[in-house]
């Protein structure tokens, strides 16, 4: 389900599926070519542990459902949170079962799945095997190595960890919520040296920021969704950062119940995008790196649809539109570089996190 009811903390005595069982008999799919398509991992409903992955054949403009299954013969788990491509792996975030699978990219065969986290978010590779992996109720960061699938340390923040970019040596990290860590901030970004696995500074933005791209000139985009009140979304806010410095260079804020959500960039770095509205009822906007203040009109309208999340191919241009549901599934949508809509595809439950591979 969308994050904010993650927060809720709503707790289903009864779990329909096993979130523990292991992948056996794999069933012969066809494989996943490389750089035709794109990954879209549907999360399921919560606790229901009927999250599941679906790829787009870009070339052949078709869907391939329920991917994960097909191969393993057994479910992905409780809420896909999101993906991450190393060599010829692909790795699967599973947030609530807290756990991430290592799969073939090929041939989403699994191979090994890595444990004990308390709720894992997003990957991030650092090189040489290295990865750091934010978590939503631990108070830091995860670093794994990659070549023994192992965790090898853990970086003390004081706060919970959502999404993370590296530029040169550092790794910028948000800091969303503090539901699980009283007394904590759910208002920064912090900086980690990457090299020494530690934390180095810290910059205030708005609240709750969620997601965060990297432009052409490698200044850090950070979109704020706002903390939520009893009327409405309080301080939602698109905020540049200039890393060196680490300084807030250009700030955007939303109108007092906005909710922006999703975060996405072009192939060239050049044009930023995200959804802004009422909750359940998102547009999509696009706004220049060069910008000085936020659009007036919306890049696509949502017309009644509940847009989820969006990515934008960095080679064509074209932008990919997640839209759900409450009880069936959801559906992609793929958009020209200009808006037009292209073809229309159902895939899984609450489609969110979405991979080019």
């Amino acid at each position: 389900m969308k994050k904010k009811l993650l927060l809720l903390g709503f707790v289903v005595s009864i779990v329909f599926f096993s979130c523990d069982r292991n992948p056996v008999e794999p069933q012969i799919v066809p494989q996943i070519e490389p750089a035709t398509g794109l990954f879209v991992l549907n999360e399921g409903s919560f606790t229901y542990a009927n999250s599941s992955l679906s790829y787009y054949d870009i070339e052949g403009d078709s869907v391939i459902n329920n991917l994960f299954f097909k191969v393993n013969n057994a479910p992905i788990g409780d809420i896909g949170q999101s993906l991450t491509a190393v060599g010829n792996s692909l790795y699967i975030v599973v947030n609530n079962s807290n756990y991430i699978y290592k799969v073939d990219k090929k041939t989403i065969q699994y191979q090994e799945k890595l444990e004990d986290f308390k709720s894992p978010r997003y990957m991030l590779p650092i090189g040489n095997g290295k990865t750091y992996v934010s978590d939503l109720i631990a108070s830091g960061i995860w670093v794994i190595d990659l070549n023994t699938l192992s965790h090898k340390k853990f970086i003390e923040t004081g706060n919970s960890t959502e999404a993370m970019v590296k530029v040169g040596n550092e790794v910028f990290v948000s800091n969303w919520s503090k539901y699980y860590i009283p007394g904590s901030s759910n208002k920064t970004v912090q900086v980690i040296d990457c090299v020494n696995d530690a934390l180095v500074g810290e910059i205030e933005v708005a609240q709750e920021p969620n997601a965060m791209i990297v432009d052409k000139n490698d200044n850090i985009w950070v979109l704020c969704s706002g903390v939520p009140s009893e009327s409405s979304y309080l301080d939602p806010a698109l905020i540049c950062i200039n890393p060196s410095t680490r300084q807030i260079i250009k700030r955007f804020d939303f109108s007092a119940g906005s909710y922006p959500s999703g975060l996405a960039i072009d192939g060239k770095g050049e044009n930023v995008f995200f959804m802004n509205g009422e909750y359940e009822s998102l547009d999509v906007y696009k706004i220049s790196i060069d910008a000085t203040q936020l659009p007036d009109t919306p890049f696509i309208t949502s017309d009644g649809k509940w847009f989820y999340n969006l990515k934008v191919d960095p080679h064509s241009g074209d932008v990919y539109v997640t839209e759900t549901f409450r009880t069936k599934n959801g559906n992609l949508f793929r958009y020209s570089s200009e808006g037009t809509l292209l073809g229309t595809f159902e895939v899984g439950m609450f489609p969110g996190y979405m991979l080019f591979n």
